[in-house]
């Protein structure tokens, strides 16, 4: 009888994977011409085995199963007499699952499962160049394949294990780059907040301080967030030191430098939004560029009111080596307020799909006028999540607010 290869595609299986000769038990073929009664002996003789291989001048010619044999042909009581001198060449199993040795056990089920859905034959015959090397049972097969999957869930937990150790050892290293804040410097309080919605954030902020009277602002959102929007921001912060060892201080020319950062460092697959705001306290103005993130909010001391500032956009930081950025500059008085953020706050949703949006985010700030800059912030963060019903929102959140402390002289009107 011929090897019957029922699985075609062996490239898949891994040559890791035992083999069936290796769960096949050795068993003595009996020639065709052996009698009925010989083999009934036989299995008499050893109540383990299950199957025994017959030969014929030499090669394989079939299988006679206890299961078959004594189940199916002498199963009435007068079929042992009249079989028992017949060769048992006439008595072999009609429909044999006979499967190659070198076929490894994951093929061995696939085949199996083919050949016998319903897993009615307890073993099947395996050959090598038309000889039965050994029979294999169905529950050795079974157990082979059960162990072997206890040790790659195995492997996977241990693997599993490290990857959650690196990342949360990729969270602390990301979160201690993170400038501790309240931060007082050059009269301005800076509070900062940023709430991560995975292990690893694709949000980062930073502060700077160019010269003993200037004080910087960065604020960043990568497109995703995980493993590799992390790395995007470490080389971010990297680029932002660097621009600033060498001399570059002003917005626009720092967002110019970082954007050749990531693109060396993310080659247009992931892009990153990002503002940057540099207080020269000494000439009471501010200096403002934006890499295609949202507008910030600016308080006014003088009418007690939050409004956005609308700046030239500019494109993504990552998306364009030639992209340039404008700056926008303006006066930033005594009590005055600069609020940025990223838009994982605006876009935070409740159970209805509905977003916390621009117009709440507002009126937040607009009844936290009297309130010190980490309570707003705070505020801002609880409203937000009892909006959501969540304590994570769905992208990562961050804020970053500066207060000047100054004394605001109220001008009666």
């Amino acid at each position: 009888m011929q090897d019957r290869p029922i699985c075609k595609d062996s490239s898949v299986y891994s040559s890791e994977i035992p083999l069936l000769k290796a769960v096949a038990q050795t068993i003595e073929p009996v020639p065709g011409s052996a009698l009925v009664s010989q083999v009934v002996e036989r299995f008499q003789r050893d109540s383990a085995l299950l199957a025994v291989p017959v030969a014929s001048d030499g090669s394989f010619a079939g299988i006679s199963s206890r299961k078959d044999l004594f189940f199916q042909h002498l199963a009435k009581p007068f079929a042992r007499d009249l079989y028992s001198k017949k060769p048992i060449s006439q008595l072999l199993d009609s429909r044999p699952l006979v499967l190659p040795a070198d076929w490894n056990i994951h093929q061995g089920l696939e085949a199996l499962l083919q050949h016998d859905p319903a897993l009615s034959h307890d073993c099947f015959a395996v050959t090598d160049q038309g000889r039965c090397i050994g029979i294999v049972a169905v529950a050795d097969l079974m157990m082979t394949i059960s162990r072997m999957q206890a040790g790659l869930l195995e492997t996977l937990e241990q693997l599993s294990r490290r990857i959650r150790s690196e990342v949360e050892m990729a969270r602390r290293i990301q979160n201690d780059l993170l400038p501790v804040t309240p931060l007082t410097r050059n009269n301005l309080l800076l509070v900062g907040d940023l709430v991560n919605s995975t292990e690893i954030s694709g949000d980062f902020f930073d502060l700077f301080f160019p010269t003993p009277g200037q004080t910087g602002l960065l604020v960043a959102d990568v497109t995703g967030h995980g493993v590799q929007a992390g790395l995007v921001t470490t080389a971010a912060k990297a680029g932002l030191q660097t621009l600033l060892d060498n001399g570059v201080t002003r917005p626009a020319e720092l967002l110019c430098g970082i954007n050749r950062s990531i693109l060396a460092t993310a080659r247009q697959q992931l892009m990153m939004t990002a503002l940057i705001a540099l207080f020269d306290q000494e000439r009471g103005c501010l200096r403002l560029a934006s890499a295609g993130h949202p507008f910030p909010r600016q308080y006014r001391a003088a009418s007690r009111t939050w409004h956005e500032l609308p700046l030239e956009p500019g494109f993504p930081l990552g998306f364009d080596e030639q992209a340039a950025y404008c700056e926008a500059e303006l006066a930033f008085l005594p009590g005055d307020r600069l609020l940025l953020f990223s838009d994982g706050i605006i876009e935070a949703e409740n159970s209805a799909g509905e977003p916390f949006g621009a117009v709440r985010f507002q009126q937040v700030l607009q009844q936290g006028c009297d309130l010190e800059p980490e309570a707003l912030k705070d505020r801002l963060l609880a409203e937000a999540r009892s909006f959501t019903g969540h304590e994570l929102f769905e992208d990562d959140v961050t804020l970053l607010l500066a207060a000047d402390q100054g004394e605001h002289q109220h001008v009666e009107p």
